[in-house]
């Protein structure tokens, strides 16, 4: 078996951890919103709208709390201001958002929610009902963001097993506490709970003299664990606050480095450009230079045929001059 084959628990863990990631959740249970690929205006838009969605779905949530306490006054009017903005987040984000067929698909649970939710729709009390719960249902999308971030908290310095030391311990103690003061199960976990916590309502208190002893241990021990609790949120917040800047400065990095290779690339266009020009020039200046060249050495030859022309022209008349004293010379002799 090869190395490469073998994969350590925690790499492989790594592995589902970010295929997980990739799957759109959001997107499967119908909760996605603005999809990251649209405009900027419409992921700020979105971003707005789901901030209204949560503040309606409290207002749903007060709802159904007031109704089971049987207290319907304004309950019409808190539905139709709810619809209202599930219906106008709708609207507005299939009025901003570029594929429109995806985001119809990604966010089918608030459409659903907007056409069967109409409040002037009668389905009767269990349906209304229901239809009030299934709102909440847009609350994944706020979920699923913090679900990572949760994860990410549980992990760092190994804080899961933080707080299964903190609920063993609230159960033993409490037990214990239990046992020592004859009281009952619930109240110990109770006691247990308020006393590591350092909340101290005061309404359980020990009254025996172990009861106290254990009690004082119980605070030394919950002080220590819930400082450690307290310890790794704060740990994450500054990490989060720092991952956030460096997510930024990375971000920042990206959109420099792809600046300068479209200046790298714009200045080695017009550098090939410019060698272009500079190679034509040359190659005009070589071309007037071999043309004065050639020029040069044809006058030279030109002047060398009339030197030449000339040299044999005077050549010529000696030779006539001397054919013509000859003949003169003949001519006299005859006479």
């Amino acid at each position: 078996m090869r190395d490469e084959d073998l994969e350590s628990p925690g790499l492989l863990k790594d592995s589902v951890q970010e295929r997980i990631k990739q799957v759109n959740l959001r997107a499967i249970l119908g909760v996605e919103s603005v999809n990251a690929d649209e405009s900027q205006l419409a992921i700020t838009v979105g971003r707005i709208f789901t901030v209204a969605v949560v503040i309606a779905l409290i207002a749903v949530l007060i709802q159904l709390v007031l109704g089971l306490a049987r207290d319907h006054q304004g309950d019409f009017y808190v539905t139709v201001g709810v619809w209202v903005v599930f219906a106008a987040e709708l609207g507005v984000n299939l009025l901003l958002v570029k594929n429109r067929k995806r985001y119809l698909l990604h966010n089918w649970l608030n459409v659903a929610i907007v056409v069967f939710a109409f409040p002037w729709f009668d389905y009767g009390t269990e349906w209304a009902a229901i239809l009030r719960i299934l709102r909440f249902m847009l609350l994944i999308r706020v979920v699923v963001d913090i679900f990572w971030d949760v994860v990410l908290v549980l992990k760092r310095n190994n804080f899961w097993l933080v707080l299964l030391a903190e609920t063993i311990l609230i159960i033993v103690s409490g037990a214990i506490f239990a046992a020592l003061e004859h009281r009952d199960f619930s109240t110990g976990i109770w006691y247990s709970l308020v006393t590591i916590t350092t909340v101290g309502y005061g309404d359980v208190v020990p009254y025996t003299e172990k009861g106290r002893i254990f009690g004082a241990i119980l605070i030394v021990f919950g002080v220590v664990f819930f400082s450690l609790i307290t310890a790794n949120i704060s740990a994450f917040l500054v990490g989060a606050e720092q991952r956030r800047t460096e997510k930024e400065i990375l971000e920042y990095v990206k959109i420099t480095k792809l600046r300068l290779e479209e200046q790298s690339e714009l200045h080695e266009k017009r550098m090939n450009h410019i060698l272009t020009q500079l190679t034509e020039k040359l190659e005009t200046i070589e071309d007037e230079i071999e043309e004065r060249q050639h020029a040069h050495r044809l006058a030279k030859r030109v002047n060398e045929f009339e030197d030449k022309l000339s040299n044999d022209s005077m050549h010529f008349q000696r030779r006539l001059d001397e054919i013509e004293k000859h003949i003169n010379r003949r001519a006299q002799e005859l006479e």
